[in-house]
């Protein structure tokens, strides 16, 4: 049977579509690892906080307030970490944690379904738009000779990409095959996934929303979910917050780089070696990442996550992303340069190109080999080859991780201090006869707390205590205000003021019945 060309073409576009297709489902576009790496980071940043909180570095937001460890909430989540959207619904569970086991939780949730949101967890901190723009245009190497340095070259890019068409000026050539709808390029970068966008259930906003909602007792904007699970659902929230933070410490995640087979770092790093490369170095308060990341106060957490993308992007390379001015390599697979950091910058000794971080030392960045991929057939040890290749290889991944990790951990336990609301408790007792009194007192939401500004005052209602000498009596608060108790008192007792919820156990100061 004949087959004329235009069925032939047909059929070989089937073909690779299907090939492609079975290629996409196997991808897993997440920056480190969220069944082990990312719940480590987050529950590392958590012992870090606590660290912190225990030396009195917050003292000014936590006066009067006890971190809560201690008490369960319920919540909604995923058995484990499904790839396709379709699968999602099917997994989804009741579960019940402490605090930072939600923390943990989100750091798990916010690569669910994972083929999904793995394209929403991209920053590009140097180019426009700031998404993951790729298989739509490639770019074209353009001619040394029309630039007298790298400043003119970067330049002629004006930073910014017409959406996912890095440089018409040079050249682009089109992809002749488009196959990804919207849901896996969907013009969304992670730091606004992660604060604000809408489609993101368990974005930095709807946390607090969710704590908000908690604290007031309002199912109104929450109507399914109770109390307890209104809150689990805020600190998965924040877990997942902080899963984007620990994406910005992930080369790839801040270089434009999809890395659809391999990222040798992403894929060396576990738990295991989170562990040995933090040992307990996080559970001293005066734990720092390396000073060559400016530490700057007052950051909002969308600034911090930039700063933290910008500072990766500069110092890394992934490995799809390596250049050089001098020797004029230019990325793989048509992707876009970055003026930082460039081979001829680094270092050199044996083929291996190297970077100084003031407490960590030399650090790997790449490799000139036989090969392409990091994962090399043709990886000996001689180099200075005719047309070299250079990959960042999988054996880097501890050095680089030395680096990278403690950046994480540091930048997420941030995140934690700027969600937990500035609350302090005040009460008051009046004498009204003999040994009676009355107790009031009211819950405090401070107005100075920057990250609730844009959601307003918590006012708490629910359930508080009373310590009188050591006994407890209950009580309840409406509107942040506690309705008032009346009290039969000796002179020389003492009362004290409680409200156990959200994470947190603030305190009044003692007052004596006189």
């Amino acid at each position: 049977m004949l087959i004329n060309k235009a069925q032939l073409n047909r059929k070989l576009l089937i073909i690779l579509t299907l090939v492609s297709c079975l290629l996409l489902t196997g991808l897993e576009l997440r920056a480190w690892d969220c069944i082990e790496a990312h719940p480590t980071i987050n529950a590392l940043a958590f012992e870090h906080f606590v660290a912190r909180y225990k030396a009195g570095d917050f003292i000014d937001k936590f006066k009067g307030v006890q971190l809560d460890n201690q008490i369960k909430f319920a919540g909604l989540t995923y058995s484990k970490a499904v790839k396709l959207e379709i699968s999602t619904n099917a997994k989804t569970i009741n579960s019940v944690g402490v605090f930072s086991q939600w923390l943990q939780q989100g750091g798990h949730d916010a690569d669910v379904p994972q083929l999904k949101m793995g394209f929403r967890h991209f920053y590009d901190p140097v180019y426009e738009p700031h998404y993951l723009t790729w298989l739509r245009r490639k770019l074209i190497t353009p001619d040394k000779d029309n630039f007298n340095n790298e400043q003119e070259l970067f330049e002629s890019y004006n930073y910014r990409v017409d959406d996912w068409n890095p440089n018409l000026e040079f050249g682009t050539v089109e992809r002749n095959i488009r196959l990804l709808p919207k849901i896996f390029r969907p013009e969304i970068d992670a730091i606004t996934w992660g604060m604000t966008h809408e489609e993101n259930e368990h974005s930095w906003l709807n946390g607090k929303l969710a704590y908000k909602a908690a604290m007031e007792n309002n199912k109104a904007d929450f109507g399914e979910l109770n109390r307890s699970q209104m809150f689990g659902k805020a600190f998965r929230a924040l877990g997942e917050t902080m899963h984007l933070m620990a994406d910005m410490t992930q080369p790839a995640h801040t270089r434009a780089d999809s890395h659809s087979a391999y990222e040798p770092i992403e894929g060396a790093v576990d738990k295991k070696m989170i562990v040995k490369v933090m040992g307990d170095s996080h559970k001293n308060a005066n734990f720092k990442p390396v000073p060559e990341f400016e530490i700057e106060d007052g950051l909002s957490p969308a600034d911090l996550m930039a700063k933290v993308a910008a500072f990766t992007n500069t110092n890394f390379f992934s490995n799809d992303t390596i250049f050089d001015y001098e020797k004029w390599i230019f990325p793989r697979l048509k992707k876009r340069p970055y003026p930082s950091p460039q081979l001829s910058k680094l270092r050199h000794e044996a083929g291996i190109y190297y970077a100084n971080f003031e407490t960590v030392g030399w650090v790997p960045l790449a490799k000139e080999t036989g090969s392409l991929f990091s994962k090399v057939l043709n990886d000996s040890d001689k180099f200075g080859r005719t047309n070299p290749k250079f990959n960042v290889m999988p054996y880097f991944a501890e050095k680089q991780a030395q680096v990278l990790i403690p950046l994480a951990v540091y930048n997420c336990a941030e995140l934690i201090r700027a969600f937990l609301p500035h609350f302090s408790m005040q009460a008051s007792l009046s004498k009204l006869s003999g040994n009676s009194y009355q107790l009031s007192g009211a819950l405090i939401h401070h107005a100075d707390d920057p990250e609730w500004q844009d959601i307003g005052a918590i006012k708490y209602n629910g359930e508080g205590y009373i310590r009188v000498n050591s006994q407890w009596i209950r009580c309840e608060f409406v509107d942040g205000q506690m309705n008032p108790v009346k009290l039969e008192l000796k002179s020389g007792d003492s009362v004290k003021l409680v409200v156990r919820n959200g994470a947190v156990i603030v305190n009044s100061e003692t007052l004596t019945a006189n």
